[in-house]
């Protein structure tokens, strides 16, 4: 079973390993999957789709075909790894889902 939780939408930095690559805007949809264990149902995991446009004249489409790591750094300071997935701006979240960053 999967619930929407959260449906964060503001301008943030599109990261590519670190590095700034592009302004964008972003409206995410936060999807929190459980599971049924003994009638109760279990929080799994947290997967993220959404749709970024560029800010200041950035096509985003473009960057669809690199492949690189991208990150996703939202308004609100969370980041969220993830991969194009079609060439209007589609995401989906690869891995831990909305993070804070390392303080490393």
């Amino acid at each position: 079973m999967q619930r929407l939780v959260e449906q964060p939408s503001d301008d943030g930095r599109l990261f590519e390993e670190n590095a700034p690559v592009a302004r964008v805007h972003y409206h995410l949809a936060v999807y929190q999957y459980f599971a049924d264990t003994a009638g109760e149902a279990v929080p799994t995991h947290i997967e993220v789709e959404g749709q970024l446009t560029g800010l200041d004249d950035r096509d985003v489409s473009r960057l669809r075909g690199l492949n690189f790591d991208w990150t996703l750094q939202l308004a609100d300071g969370r980041e969220l790894d993830f991969d194009f997935v079609n060439a209007d701006g589609g995401i989906h979240s690869t891995g831990r889902g909305l993070h804070r960053p390392s303080t490393e």
